[in-house]
């Protein structure tokens, strides 16, 4: 099986984000370190995120948030045959750091799964849905639910363990690429 690297975004995740207390709880879960946590540059952080995935020797899941979010998809195509899937947890919108919506465009390459809410001061959902048509990608619309952090209430997030336990069998089964479909909501727990 492929294992599951937790991409926190800018500042990283502190301790009550949903990805800190999902490594918490799945300890065999790993989480990109090294980072410059405070500088945003995307062509650093996809470089260091794409060699780690140079270095591994099976696929891995990737489990990202905001700027995370970017990240991963820009390391993804540096390593597609790295990359089982990619769940884009709130992207942060590329324009807010400058970085041109060209650069990011290009449908993605490996199974996929967008969430976003219609309230996030990071992303507007009419962006969301935009990068959902431009990566290929099924976008779940979260509601209000902010910018999906522990700031708006998402702690432990068991909506989002879900949605990923989907993606995750999507991911394992999938060999090659195919076009995404439609989640189906699913309760899974990882052991």
């Amino acid at each position: 099986m492929n294992k599951i690297l937790l991409v926190p975004g800018l500042h990283n995740s502190g301790p009550d984000h949903w990805q800190s207390r999902w490594h918490d709880h799945f300890p065999h879960w790993q989480r990109m370190t090294g980072l410059p946590w405070d500088k945003p540059d995307l062509r650093v952080w996809s470089a260091k995120l794409a060699s780690k995935l140079r270095s591994r020797r099976s696929r891995v899941h990737l489990v990202a948030h905001s700027f995370g979010a970017l990240t991963a998809i820009a390391a993804a195509r540096l390593q597609p045959e790295k990359v089982a899937s990619i769940f884009l947890v709130a992207p942060a919108d590329p324009a807010r750091f400058g970085i041109a919506d060209e650069a990011l465009a290009e449908p993605l390459q490996v199974s996929a799964q967008l969430v976003a809410s219609r309230n996030d001061p990071w992303m507007s959902f009419e962006r969301a849905e935009y990068w959902s048509r431009q990566w290929q990608v099924p976008l779940f619309d979260a509601g209000e639910a902010g910018h999906i952090n522990a700031q708006s209430g998402h702690g432990d997030w068991h909506q989002g363990l879900n949605l990923l336990g989907t993606l995750y069998r999507r991911g394992e089964l999938v060999v090659a690429p195919v076009k995404a479909a439609s989640p189906r909501p699913v309760v899974l727990g990882f052991r």
